[in-house]
């Protein structure tokens, strides 16, 4: 009476298969996560998946960078000086010292440094020419033009803005021109002259100004 189904059932065989299939179909990979708090002495995240759903790790005494916030996409070692080499090979430990300053600057980096120049193995090698009379100069126009640039930037700041002179300053004429045209000045004329002079000073008037005294400040420290 029923029509014949259009699907068979499937054996075993056939079920397993389906099933292994399904299995690996809907099974995803469990992420991993982080030890439990307690549980971290040694280990350090490295990727996305060691924070887990959360952030950083404060107890961990390293950088981090969950969810990659924080990191430097360009890719830099982040201004790290590369390794350099004197003229024997060896590596140059005191580049970090010299980053910043001229060639010229004197740096003491290494052990021989303390030994003294008369008991040194290379002394030999080692100049103690008196500088030229060339150099001299130069060192000298140098220094001049140092201390001239600080003198006179100190005295440059020492400069009041408005200083007052003894002198009288001249008169100022000015032409004064009323907005009202139709009215005209008891002489019928439309415009003005003025001759603006600055007021004397009574030198007897009392101050404006109440200058209020501090305190002293601490006395410089001793010379070393």
């Amino acid at each position: 009476v029923l029509p014949k189904p259009r699907r068979q059932l499937l054996n075993s065989e056939q079920q397993n298969q389906f099933e292994r299939k399904f299995d690996e179909l809907t099974v995803t990979k469990q992420k991993e996560q982080p030890p439990s708090y307690g549980k971290r002495v040694g280990w350090k995240p490295r990727n996305i998946d060691d924070f887990g759903d959360g952030g950083a790790f404060p107890e961990i005494h390293t950088a981090q960078y969950p969810l990659e916030m924080g990191r430097s996409k360009t890719g830099t070692s982040g201004g790290a000086l590369s390794l350099q080499v004197d003229a024997e090979g060896n590596i140059r430990y005191d580049a970090i010292a010299r980053q910043g300053h001229i060639e010229s600057r004197i740096v003491h980096s290494q052990f021989k440094d303390l030994v003294p120049v008369n008991q040194r193995s290379d002394v030999e090698q080692i100049t103690l020419d008196r500088p030229s009379e060339d150099e001299v100069k130069e060192t000298t126009e140098k220094t001049r033009e140092a201390l001239e640039k600080i003198v006179q930037g100190k005295k440059k700041a020492a400069q009041p803005k408005n200083v007052k002179s003894d002198k009288p300053l001249e008169p100022t004429y000015i032409r004064y021109t009323p907005g009202q045209q139709g009215e005209a000045y008891n002489s019928g004329a439309t415009q003005r002259i003025i001759r603006m002079v600055e007021m004397p000073v009574d030198p007897m008037e009392p101050p404006k100004f109440k200058h209020k005294k501090i305190p002293r400040g601490p006395p410089s420290p001793p010379a070393p």
